[in-house]
């Protein structure tokens, strides 16, 4: 199964954290990890050298999926749903929700919203990392 690794856990794998990093890099060896074009920008808004911004591209040209029309209208769905149980959450992680649920992928991150999404619409497509 595929697996789309949300801009929290590349956090942890540019910070050197070795337990991420070791899954990552197996994960992109081996083709099963993915990665959007909104982590991507989340990504590169965050660089502070331009060492990093070599090595965020160095990762991210590899096991990209496109963001395709159906993702952008399930995660308008997918955000709807949750305010009308009054919930907000960033448009970011809707989207990302929506490309894994289109795309049968499971989420790796260690975003608190990933667990709200799982929780209140019974996604079961989420890992967490507890750190």
């Amino acid at each position: 199964m595929k697996v789309l690794v949300d801009t929290s856990v590349w956090i942890e794998y540019f910070k050197n954290n070795q337990e991420v990093t070791r899954i990552i890099d197996k994960g992109l060896s081996n083709g099963t990890f993915m990665i959007a074009g909104p982590i991507i920008t989340e990504l590169l808004q965050g660089v502070k050298s331009s060492q990093e911004k070599e090595q965020i591209l160095s990762c991210i040209d590899v096991n990209y999926i496109d963001v395709k029309i159906d993702d952008w209208i399930l995660a308008g769905e997918i955000a709807n749903q949750l305010r009308t149980k009054g919930i907000t959450i960033p448009f970011v992680d809707s989207l990302l929700a929506a490309i894994a649920s289109n795309n049968h992928m499971k989420v790796y991150t260690k975003d608190k919203h990933f667990n709200i999404l799982s929780k209140e619409l019974e996604i079961g497509f989420i890992y967490t990392l507890n750190h």
